[in-house]
């Protein structure tokens, strides 16, 4: 089985392995497609997918199906990638997507150069008529959306000091091994842990936890072409940054966050429901 289909309250999902050819290849897991009863139009890009863990993806993965309402993805230490990973949906009514990876790495994957483990998510948005995401900035919510892929595309927590913050080493310093795209951060800061953006009349939140390592980053062409004409469609990342102080070889680390897909009421809500499931991570 490569898939799965989950209901629950006005969210279906398919959540599947990385069996399917997607216009990338056979890389994209995660999910595959999310609709509501207010838009019966898959959020994500149908080629591509959504809340794509990177230690997943383009990796054979085991997909079981524990009950109606969850799928679990889980990928296997190998010689090629000696990461044990599992990764948990789970559609909670009325309009919730709850998250958990769990990682365990067997040798040290911080990449060459970096005193830090990335733990990183795409998510592939499918032809949202207005690309940018939205975020509360120095008491204000900003809009925002790299002007194009590979600059600007990094927003670092404003509630952690720039000297804590981690130091990418230079795009020169980088030799043969590609710079990654979201590592030119921006000068603007997110004050707290949640994110949105729009899909027509729909608000898809993203709240999370473990705030002091969480970072936002997006690409305005990361999603491909899109069925708008002349535009193309965003992709609305993240991930988390595990300082050297904080990272061992064999131990287990947990992340969760909530995705929330409904109609779009306000910013205010967008703070209300953070407020009511950050307690819970």
């Amino acid at each position: 089985m490569h898939c799965a289909m989950i209901q629950a309250g006005d969210l279906q999902a398919i959540i599947g392995d990385t069996a399917r050819d997607g216009i990338g290849g056979r890389q994209y897991c995660g999910v595959w497609s999310l609709t509501s009863k207010h838009r019966p139009f898959n959020a994500f890009g149908n080629s591509y997918a959504g809340l794509i863990p990177t230690d997943l993806r383009g990796r054979e993965l085991a997909l079981e199906q524990p009950d109606e309402n969850t799928v679990v993805l889980t990928h296997s230490a190998s010689p090629t990638y000696p990461c044990e990973a599992r990764a948990v949906y789970r559609l909670t009514p009325p309009y919730y997507i709850d998250h958990e990876l769990r990682i365990r790495d067997l040798h040290d994957l911080r990449l060459p150069g970096c005193g830090f483990r990335e733990v990183a998510w795409c998510s592939y948005m499918n032809c949202p008529e207005d690309p940018q995401l939205r975020f509360l900035s120095d008491g204000q919510w900003m809009s925002y959306l790299s002007p194009r892929h590979g600059y600007g595309s990094q927003i670092a927590p404003g509630y952690v000091p720039d000297s804590d913050l981690e130091v990418f080493p230079p795009r020169e310093m980088r030799g043969n091994s590609p710079h990654p795209f979201h590592w030119d951060r921006i000068t603007p800061r997110f004050d707290r842990p949640y994110y949105y953006g729009r899909l027509g009349s729909m608000a898809l939140m993203h709240l999370f936890g473990q705030p002091q390592w969480l970072r936002f980053f997006c690409s305005p062409t990361g999603g491909g072409v899109s069925l708008i004409s002349g535009a193309a469609c965003p992709a609305w990342d993240f991930e988390w940054i595990i300082p050297s102080a904080d990272y061992e070889v064999g131990r287990d680390y947990t992340f969760r966050m909530r995705l929330v897909y409904k109609p779009f009421v306000s910013d205010d809500e967008v703070t209300s429901e953070y407020e009511n499931v950050c307690e819970h991570f």
